[in-house]
C-alpha cells in the first residue's frame, strides 16, 4: 500500500512540473503585472525595460542607464506588445519598426517575468512599478 502512495504521490508530482504555470486569467491581468520596469536576471547590461499601457495598447520602451550622466537615456526600440490568449495560456507579440517577434509568457507575476522566444527562457525582475 506504501508503494503504491509512493508512486501516486511521485507520479503526481511530475505531472505539476510538466504543465505551463497559470500567471494570469485575462489579458488585463497580463497588462497589469506586465506595466513597469524590468531588467534581466543574471546579466551586467545596463538596459532597462519599461512596459506600460496607453490607449488600451501595451507599449515597450528600452533604457541604457547611464553612469555617467547618472541618469536614464531612452534609446530607438519602441515596440507594440499584442497579447495573445491561446489553450496554454498567453504570447506577447512584440511588433517593432521593422521586426515582429512572439515570445511565450511562462510566469509573470508582481516580481518575475520568464518568457520562451525560439526555445530560449528568459527570466526579468520588477524594479519598479
Amino acid at each position: 500500500m506504501k508503494n503504491i502512495l509512493v508512486l501516486i504521490l511521485c507520479f503526481f508530482s511530475l505531472t505539476l512540473l510538466g504543465q505551463n504555470l497559470e500567471c494570469c486569467k485575462t489579458e488585463k491581468d497580463v497588462e497589469n503585472y506586465l506595466s513597469g520596469k524590468w531588467k534581466l536576471k543574471g546579466s551586467d547590461s545596463k538596459t532597462i525595460y519599461r512596459y506600460w499601457v496607453e490607449k488600451g495598447k501595451v507599449r515597450l520602451e528600452y533604457y541604457k542607464s547611464d553612469d555617467k550622466e547618472k541618469g536614464i537615456h531612452r534609446t530607438d526600440n519602441d515596440a507594440f506588445i499584442g497579447i495573445i490568449k491561446y489553450e496554454n495560456g498567453f504570447k506577447l507579440d512584440y511588433t517593432y519598426p521593422f521586426d515582429s517577434v512572439t515570445a511565450e509568457l511562462k510566469q509573470l507575476d508582481s516580481e518575475k517575468l520568464i518568457v520562451v522566444r525560439d526555445g530560449e527562457e528568459r527570466e526579468y525582475y520588477k524594479i519598479e512599478k
